[in-house]
Formats: C-alpha cells, structure tokens, sequence
C-alpha cells in the first residue's frame, strides 16, 4: 500500500496525507474536538493527521488520559506548535458526558468548536448496561452523541460558517435497523452482538440525517462516514471463533453479505489508519461536498446509493429523536 492511496480494484481509497495536501489549508487555526483517541485507533490517527494542518487546538477525549498519551507524544514530536489537550470523557455514562460538556463550555479559552468528530465506539463486546440502562453498543456508540452533540452545539455554532459535525459510523449501517420498543433486546435475552452494533450504527447515521436537516441555513457541515475496514483496538472483542467466520467470508468469490433490503454488497477491504481517517477529513473539509450536508460518507465520496429504505424512512427519524430525548430525559430543540 502507498502512501497515496489504496486501491481496491477501480475503487480508490485516498490517504489523510492526500486529502490534507487538497483541503488541509482549511483547517488551519481551528479548534478540534477528537472523541475515542487512543493510540491504537482511527481517532489517534486522526488527530495526529490533522495536526499537520496547524489547528490552534486539538482536544482529545478519552476516558483515562494514559490511552492518549502516546498520541499526544507523537503530536508533540512533529508538530510542537499545536495546542493539545485531554479531556476525560466516559460516553457510558450521560452524567460524564454532561460534565466534560459543561466543563468545555464554562471554558473562556474554548470560545468555539470548529470540528466536533465523534469517532468512539464499542463493537460485539459481551451483553451489558450502561449505568444509565441502556445497552452498551447504542449507549456509546450513538446516543453519548446525541447528548454531546447537543451540549456542545452553542460552541459549534459560535465558529460559524464551514464548522462540522461528524459522526464515525460503519458499514454495518447497511444490515441496522433500531428497534424503538426494545433497544436493549430484552435485557439480553434476545442480544445479537453484530445486531446491536448494526442497530447502534444505523441510529448514527439516521441523527446526522436529521440534524442536518434542523441545521439547514447554519451552513454547519454534518456528516456521516464509513471510515471503512482498519484493524484498531474497535476489534479487541473479536473471539477466535468470528475472526475465522470473517475469513472464510473474505475467501468467498462475489458479494456475500445482504443490506436490510436485501441487495448483496461485498465485504469492505482492509485499508490503513491513515485511509481511515482520510473519510473523516474528508467529511471535515472537502469543499465539492458541502451542499450534501446530511450524506453518508464512504471511500471519500458521498455513499447514499449505500442507505436503505429503513435509513431514508423520515417516520424512523422522528422516532429516533424521540427515542433519544426520552432516553437522555431532556428535549434536543435545535
């Protein structure tokens, strides 16, 4: 694989380094707020790649600061003039994610948020609850988010034209659907792991649909991505037994998987870091994209074709939303 791109037959997938080198300039002196950084995933890679871009700051959140230590290590080694900081955030816990908010927003010295990324997740780990009795997949994965987005709009919307939302999401948005009468599959009696991530994978991309949509006019960018396949600390669940399930399906000539509609597409290709996080810069920077705000971004292009009739279904917007303001106890009016 080059530094340029990977290629996977006539589909290119282009690293961060390229992207930057097209639209990095945007970002120069901007504010960047990073959640899930560790050096082991694609939000580590994303933060030291833009940090060649010359933010003003990069904020990472993680919930212990050893997990981004070493990235802040290798910011610093390269890039010594950029602004880092930590800041603890656990997003099983909605209290947690209140108070990282509020200490963000009582901060003078953060008087905006150029980027706000949401790359962390969980993935297939073992059935469980959050504190807060929500399961751990749709807890994280989607609606901290949906909280955290909320809290921390104002700063958004105080960088002004051009900022952006970007919610990380995954090709598994193509099998989800949310069940709304019972996310937490009868509290692990019915729990199907890859069920679950594809269900808390579709409620994100379903959220920048819809929040795009309330920010019409704001010219704020919100994006969903398919950073595509990148071996990070997001598979630290996998057992023996779905690794060898994986390479079988991998060894299978034509497509062997089938979205919620049913149209067969192919297992995605394993790709880099760097290409990984070159979707999310994308979805950051990308000037011939802004007026698709709301798309679902994959291999650095708008992937709607990719969307299911679930996905598209305005009915499921409005009852996610709802969904979400009861499970977070407060209204979200944009």
């Amino acid at each position: 694989m080059s530094s340029q791109n990977a290629s996977s037959g006539s589909q290119v997938i282009l690293s961060s380094e390229f992207v930057l080198s097209r639209y990095g300039e945007s970002l120069a002196g901007k504010k960047i707020l990073i959640t899930g950084v560790a050096n082991d995933s694609i939000a580590g890679e994303l933060a030291l790649q833009l940090s060649a871009a010359k933010p003003s700051l990069v904020i990472l959140t993680a919930r212990s600061e050893s997990r981004v230590e070493p990235v802040v290590a290798k910011i610093k080694a390269k890039h010594p003039d950029v602004a880092v900081r930590f800041l603890k955030l656990d997003l099983a816990s909605l209290a947690d994610v209140r108070r990282a908010a509020r200490e963000l927003l009582d901060d003078g010295e953060v008087p905006k948020i150029d980027h706000l990324v949401a790359v962390a997740g969980v993935m297939v780990p073992p059935y469980q609850k959050t504190a807060d009795g929500v399961e751990l997949q749709f807890a994280v994965n989607y609606l901290a988010n949906f909280l955290l987005v909320k809290e921390l709009l104002p700063k958004v919307r105080a960088a002004g034209p051009k900022s952006s939302i970007v919610i990380c999401a995954s090709s598994a948005v193509r099998g989800g659907s949310v069940n709304f009468d019972d996310v937490n599959y009868s509290d692990g009696e019915t729990y199907d792991p890859i069920g679950a991530y594809a269900q808390s994978n579709a409620a994100r991309v379903v959220f920048a649909r819809s929040l795009a949509e309330k920010l019409k006019g704001e010219n704020i960018r919100v994006f969903s991505v398919d950073p595509g396949a990148v071996a990070s600390g997001l598979q630290r669940n996998f057992t023996g037994e779905f690794l060898e399930r994986v390479q079988e399906m991998r060894k299978s000539v034509g497509p062997v998987l089938r979205d919620y509609d049913g149209r067969p597409y192919d297992m995605p290709p394993f790709t880099g870091a760097s290409e990984g996080a070159s979707n999310l810069i994308t979805a950051m920077t990308d000037p011939t994209i802004e007026d698709a705000s709301g798309a679902y971004i994959c291999r650095n292009a708008v992937a709607d074709e990719q969307l299911t009739s679930w996905i598209l279904n305005r009915e499921n917007w409005v009852k996610l939303w709802e969904l979400s303001e009861k499970l977070i106890g407060e209204p979200f009016a944009v």
